[in-house]
């Protein structure tokens, strides 16, 4: 018996070394690609016309000055500084070549230490759940979003899933959404898309949920049934929970879902979800 336990202590220890080095080395790797692979600049390289699906779509398209004139006249202009984006290049083809081609989007969460890639794997739907960047099993894995999702950020309900961890990295921070204060003072999630895209989401609710698939339930599937489930989440009650009933959401809506685990509540997830409000594309000239 002395023995066995000798070997399940000796056991333990290898496996807490093993893991705060995977940690330590993960930490590294983001420090790397933060310096190598983003670049932060000023505050001045975000306008968009209102409707920023025609600004997108306008930008693939040769126009005249005429042309452009005529737009800008009809047009009137949102400045994305105004929700507190400032100007960031993300090398998303170098990212692709060098760290890991699954990287797909950039996600921030101000007032927190969000601020990592988004990967989907082409096959496995939970692989970045256990896997690191650059292939590696073990903690902290990364960002990402399962194939029920589309890469294109149209869809009603875009879920992101990351681990809780106790160093306070990946998603852990979105606990501090718990805090009214905090709560009410961070109220943007920033999406940077690899086709140029900058995508401004309003927090409207941060919540304990039960451990349900939110994808494969049904409340996505029909107008009607999107608008029962927007109406629906701020009914959850719970002292953790902050919602904030100025925003509107309807059938129309594409809302956006940061879900991670909850320290001794294995069957609930801690969701913070926000819902599109702008949409812009970045200027560098």
């Amino acid at each position: 018996m002395a023995i066995l336990f000798a070997l399940i202590f000796l056991g333990c220890v290898i496996w807490i070394i093993s893991y705060f080095i995977g940690l330590k080395k993960a930490e590294k790797e983001m420090e790397s690609i933060m310096s190598e692979f983003v670049l932060d600049g000023g505050t001045d390289a975000y306008e968009i016309p209102e409707s920023s699906e025609e600004s997108v779509e306008s930008t693939e398209v040769e126009t005249t000055d005429e042309e452009s004139a005529e737009v800008a006249e009809s047009s009137e202009t949102v400045d994305l500084t105004d929700y507190g984006v400032t100007d960031r290049v993300i090398a998303f083809e170098a990212l692709h070549s060098q760290v890991n081609s699954d990287i797909y989007a950039w996600i921030t969460v101000p007032g927190t230490v969000i601020d990592y890639p988004v990967l989907q794997h082409p096959t496995e739907m939970d692989y970045y759940l256990e896997y690191n960047l650059d292939g590696s099993k073990g903690y902290p894995g990364c960002i990402y979003t399962q194939r029920y999702n589309g890469k294109e950020w149209d869809d009603p309900n875009t879920v992101l899933y990351g681990h809780n961890m106790k160093n306070g990295t990946m998603f852990a921070g979105l606990h501090r959404f718990k805090d009214k204060s905090f709560f009410d003072e961070n109220p943007y999630i920033y999406i940077y898309t690899e086709d140029g895209r900058i995508l401004v989401y309003r927090i409207f609710a941060a919540y304990e949920y039960a451990d349900t698939h939110l994808l494969l339930n049904g409340s996505m599937f029909t107008e009607t049934s999107r608008q029962n489930y927007f109406d629906s989440i701020r009914a959850n009650e719970g002292m953790n929970n902050n919602f904030n009933m100025d925003v509107e959401l309807d059938s129309e809506s594409k809302i956006i879902t940061l879900s991670t685990c909850i320290s001794n509540k294995p069957t609930q997830r801690y969701l913070v979800q926000g819902v599109l409000l702008a949409e812009g594309v970045q200027n560098h000239e």
